[in-house]
């Protein structure tokens, strides 16, 4: 699994380092625990203010795109987001956020994130995440019907990730 940091001051050093430390793990133990496999998956570990450009990047890779998202990204409030990639998955580390926090908060956000990585595997979740990009890129606007079946799908996929969080106990 590739991590690396993006334009990352040295004070968030010893984040990267963990991140670099538990990441096989972590994908080990949500695998196994979910009996399904992880799209390739990217760890971008970002500060706070460069997440929001890590993220639009990503999209427009996966869409193939060059145009800004419809709505402004803001990286306040999350400490991790997974994301489209177009290898596979991306999943951003909000070093910011994370900075102040004890270590298991850095992993909880981790296993959280990789599981949403195995959810992307899934049949029709790639498709309906693509989907919910091309809406927010303006390209294609989702029905109302389809913008329910996506939050739905959203609520549940953040439900499991929430309930998987417990495997950052078994980090070493």
């Amino acid at each position: 699994m590739d991590v690396s940091g993006y334009q990352l001051h040295r004070r968030y050093a010893p984040l990267l380092a963990r991140v670099e430390e538990i990441a096989e793990q972590a994908a080990r133990l949500v695998q196994q625990r979910m009996r399904e496999r992880m799209t390739p998956t990217r760890i971008v570990v970002a500060a706070q203010k460069h997440c929001p450009e890590v993220m639009t990047q990503a999209a427009q890779r996966a869409l193939g795109v060059d145009c800004r998202p419809r709505y402004s990204e803001s990286a306040v409030g999350y400490l991790g987001i997974t994301a489209l990639d177009s290898a596979g998955t991306l999943v951003v580390i909000n070093a910011g956020g994370l900075i102040s926090h004890p270590q298991h908060w850095l992993d909880e956000t981790v296993v959280h994130e990789l599981v949403h990585a195995v959810q992307f595997g899934r049949p029709g979740s790639r498709e309906l995440a693509m989907k919910g990009l091309r809406n927010n890129y303006g390209i294609e606007k989702l029905s109302l019907p389809q913008a329910w079946k996506t939050n739905r799908r959203i609520g549940k996929d953040e439900r499991e990730a929430e309930s998987l969080e417990v495997l950052a106990r078994e980090l070493r």
